[in-house]
C-alpha cells in the first residue's frame, strides 16, 4: 500500500510540472504570418535586418579608407613638383637710385619638377592596385551579404519547422493526459478494469510524451534564438514591423 501510494505521488507531481510547463508554452509558439505575401514580407524583414549586422555593415568603413587611399595615390603625382620662391635686392627695394645701374636678378619664383623615372610606373599601378581594392571590397560585400540571407532563411525554415513538431505534438500530449486522468480516477475509485499495472502503463505513456514534449520545447526555443541573434532583435518585434 505504501508503494502504491508512492507511485500515485510521483505521478501527481509530475502533472503539477506538465501544468507549469503547459503555461510556459504559450511563451514560445509565436503565430508566424499564414498567407504567401505576408511570409515573403516577413521574410524580407529579416534579411534587411540581418544585414545590418555589423560584419556587414563594416564594408562601408572599409569603403570609405578605400576612397581615402585612392585620392592619396592619385596626390602622389605632386609629390615631385616643386615651388621656391627668391628674395633679393632688386625685389626687396624695388626702384631706387641705383636704378640707372645695370642689376643681375632673379625671378621670384621658380618652379620646377623632379621625377624619378620608377614612379611612372609605381604611381600609376599604386592607383590601379588601390581601385582593384575597392571592386574586391564590393565583391566580397556583396558574396557575405548573399551567404547571410541565404542562413537567415535557412534558419527561418528550421524555426518554422520545429515549431511546426511542436504543435503536432500538443494532441499526442492532451490524448496520453487525457488517458492518465481517466486511468487514475478509475484506479482511486477502485475500479478492477484498471489495476496498478493499467494506471502505471498510462502513467508511464504520459511521461514518455511529456519527456518528447520537453525535447520539443527546447529545440524549438534554440531555433528561435539562432534566428533572432542573426537579425539582432525578438521575432515578436519583427512581427510588429510589418
Amino acid at each position: 500500500m505504501k508503494k502504491t501510494f508512492t507511485t500515485v505521488l510521483v505521478m501527481c507531481m509530475s502533472l503539477f510540472a506538465f501544468a507549469q510547463l503547459q503555461k510556459k508554452d504559450t511563451a514560445v509558439l509565436l503565430k508566424l504570418p499564414a498567407d504567401p505575401v505576408t511570409v515573403a514580407r516577413f521574410k524580407e524583414k529579416l534579411v534587411e535586418l540581418a544585414l545590418q549586422n555589423p560584419d556587414i555593415s563594416q564594408y562601408a568603413i572599409k569603403k570609405e579608407i578605400n576612397k581615402y587611399e585612392k585620392n592619396m595615390a592619385g596626390a602622389a603625382w605632386l609629390n615631385h613638383f616643386t615651388a621656391a620662391g627668391n628674395l633679393n635686392e632688386f625685389t626687396i627695394k624695388g626702384s631706387s637710385a641705383n636704378n640707372n645701374v645695370n642689376t643681375n636678378y632673379y625671378p621670384r619664383y621658380n618652379f620646377g619638377v623632379m621625377l624619378p623615372l620608377g614612379n611612372l610606373i609605381k604611381i600609376p599601378n599604386d592607383i590601379k592596385r588601390v581601385k582593384a581594392e575597392g571592386k574586391l571590397l564590393d565583391k566580397q560585400r556583396e558574396a557575405e551579404s548573399l551567404a547571410l540571407k541565404g542562413k537567415v532563411l535557412e534558419a527561418y525554415e528550421e524555426y518554422a519547422a520545429n515549431k511546426k513538431l511542436y504543435e503536432l505534438h500538443m494532441p499526442l500530449m492532451e490524448d496520453a493526459l487525457q488517458n492518465y486522468n481517466q486511468a487514475e480516477e478509475k484506479f482511486r475509485a477502485g475500479d478492477p478494469a484498471v489495476p496498478i499495472e493499467i494506471y502505471k502503463s498510462s502513467y508511464s505513456a504520459y511521461n514518455g510524451e511529456l519527456v518528447k514534449h520537453i525535447q520539443l520545447e527546447k529545440v524549438l526555443r534554440q531555433s528561435k534564438l539562432i534566428l533572432e541573434a542573426m537579425v539582432g532583435t525578438t521575432l515578436e518585434s519583427v512581427m510588429a514591423q510589418l
